[in-house]
C-alpha cells in the first residue's frame, strides 16, 4: 500500500468530513486514523498527515478562525452551557459524531462543487452556520462545545496553548506568528514578556528537553527521536544536544544505559 507522510499546518481551524479513502493525524503521543463517513474538527496548528493510496481520498474541509467561533457562540446564547466549564484537553484533534442528519447535510453541499454559478457569499455562511448548529446540537459532540465555549472564557489563553501545542515542530517564527495573528515583532516582544527569554532558545529547550526523555526512556534509533522532537535533521540534532548535554545522543545513551539486575 503506498502511503505518503508530511508535516502540516493550519493558521485557522478547520472541520474535515472524508467522503472516501482513509488518512491519519500524528502529534507527540497521540495518532487518529479517519476514514470515510467519519468528521472531525483540528484545532490550529501544525501535525504530522499520513495519507493512504488504497483508495481514491476525498475529503470535504471547512476552514474557521477562532473569531468566527467566538462570535457565533457569543450570538448563540443558547448553546452556552449552565454548569461549569471543563478544561479542554489540549490536543489537536476533536472526533466528531456523525448522525443521519449530519451526513444528509454533507450530501446537500455536493452539487455546490459543481455548479456552474458560484454561490453567493451569504448563502455559504447560511450553510456554514448549520454545519456547527448540526454539529453543537448532538449531545455526542460536547468535547468541540466545551472547546468552543472555552474560547470565550477569561482562562482561554491562545498564545500559551499554540506554543506548548506545536513547539515540537520544526516551524518558523513567522509561522507561530501566523497562527496567532500577529507580526513578527508583535509576536517576539509578547513571547520576551511571557518567558523572560527568546522564542529561539525556548523552543530549542522544548526540544532538547524532549528528545533527552524519548532517548533515555525509548530504544528509538536517533534519527526518529530527531525527526520527533522537531529538528531539521539528526546532524543538527546531534550538534545541540551535545553542546547542552556533553556527549552526542549515542554516546550519552550508552553511558545512562541501565543495567539489569542480576
Amino acid at each position: 500500500m503506498e502511503v505518503n507522510i508530511q508535516d502540516m499546518w493550519s493558521q485557522n481551524n478547520y472541520i474535515q468530513y472524508i467522503l472516501s479513502g482513509k488518512k491519519a493525524y500524528h502529534t507527540p503521543g497521540h495518532s487518529w486514523l479517519m476514514k470515510a463517513g467519519e468528521a472531525f474538527f483540528v484545532k490550529k496548528g501544525a501535525c504530522v498527515i499520513e495519507k493512504f493510496f488504497d483508495e481514491p481520498l476525498c475529503i470535504m474541509t471547512f476552514f474557521i478562525p477562532d473569531s468566527y467561533l467566538q462570535s457565533f457562540m457569543r450570538e448563540n446564547t443558547l448553546l452556552k452551557s449552565a454548569s461549569p466549564l471543563t478544561k479542554p484537553k489540549n490536543e489537536l484533534l476533536i472526533p466528531l459524531r456523525v448522525n443521519n442528519i449530519m451526513t444528509a447535510y454533507f450530501d446537500s453541499l455536493i452539487p455546490y462543487f459543481y455548479s456552474e454559478t458560484k454561490p453567493s457569499e451569504d448563502l455559504l455562511e447560511l450553510k456554514f452556520r448549520e454545519l456547527l448548529l448540526n454539529v453543537l446540537d448532538n449531545p455526542e459532540n460536547i468535547d468541540l462545545k466545551n472547546y468552543l465555549l472555552h474560547l470565550l472564557s477569561p482562562q482561554h489563553d491562545p498564545f500559551q496553548q499554540v506554543m506548548e501545542a506545536n513547539c515540537l515542530y520544526n516551524l518558523s517564527l513567522p509561522d507561530y506568528a501566523k497562527m496567532l495573528n500577529l507580526s513578527l515583532s508583535s509576536f517576539k516582544r509578547h513571547f520576551i514578556s511571557v518567558h523572560k527569554t527568546t522564542p529561539g532558545h525556548w523552543l530549542q529547550e522544548q526540544k532538547l528537553n524532549h528528545a533527552y526523555k524519548l532517548l533515555v526512556s525509548t530504544g528509538k534509533p536517533i534519527t526518529d527521536i530527531s525527526f520527533e522532537s522537531g529538528f531539521e535533521n539528526s546532524t543538527h540534532f546531534s550538534h545541540l544536544f551535545k553542546k547542552r548535554f556533553g556527549l552526542s545522543p549515542l554516546k550519552y545513551r550508552k553511558q545512562n544505559e541501565v543495567s539489569p539486575i542480576s
